[in-house]
């Protein structure tokens, strides 16, 4: 499995291209604002046959070119269904975003496959009510953007956002192996590992 990671828009959001070193099938995560030109150079450059546009929430740093990355590579696009009302009318941002049209929705215990790589779909709300993260145990490797930072987690102060809901998934996570590398929407990747301690403090008391 190789990964791609383009940092874009204007708070430096992560897209992600993750290709398939057996059959060069791919899957991009998120389409941040001005992410469409270095995305579809880095698929011709590797020649991979993406499969698929996972859009892991609906905040607009992470879905600001996705229509035109999804029409640009001819790719379907995925999300989770409480996601769809805010991919149809998205908003935020200060600039003008174009709905995204989603072809197929993923929900928890759904499983993706690229190539010979195989994701199971967690939902793991808190930062927004649709927030997804795809998990390869195989490859010890989740995608789940806002979900897990080096250090922290996505904003829970804003609209659709829980604090209950992030401890719960943050609970959830801390069952993952520590070598488990984590692709944040914001920064560099970590593992569960490092990250361990300080969830295991937030969670604490939680049945």
């Amino acid at each position: 499995m190789r990964v791609q990671t383009f940092a874009a828009g204007p708070i430096a959001t992560n897209a992600f291209l993750v290709i398939d070193d057996a059959t060069n099938e791919a899957v991009i995560f998120d389409a941040p604002p001005d992410s469409l030109d270095v995305l579809t150079t880095a698929v011709h450059d590797e020649n991979a046959q993406v499969t698929l546009l996972v859009i892991t929430h609906h905040h607009w740093d992470h879905i600001g070119d996705g229509a035109a990355l999804a029409e640009a590579l001819n790719v379907p696009v995925a999300a989770h269904p409480a996601s769809l009302p805010f991919l149809e009318h998205p908003a935020g941002g200060g600039m003008p975003i174009t709905p995204i049209n989603v072809d197929r929705l993923l929900n928890e215990g759904d499983s993706v496959e690229i190539g010979s790589i195989k994701f199971e779909v967690l939902h793991t709300p808190g930062h927004a009510p649709g927030e997804i993260t795809l998990y390869s145990a195989e490859n010890k490797a989740m995608f789940g953007g806002d979900t897990l930072f080096p250090n922290g987690y996505g904003r829970t102060d804003i609209p659709g956002a829980s604090e209950e809901e992030t401890l719960a998934t943050l609970r959830r996570l801390l069952a993952l192996p520590d070598d488990v590398i984590v692709y944040p929407g914001h920064g560099l990747p970590t593992t569960i590992g490092a990250e361990r301690r300080w969830m295991e403090r937030m969670t604490r008391g939680m049945r």
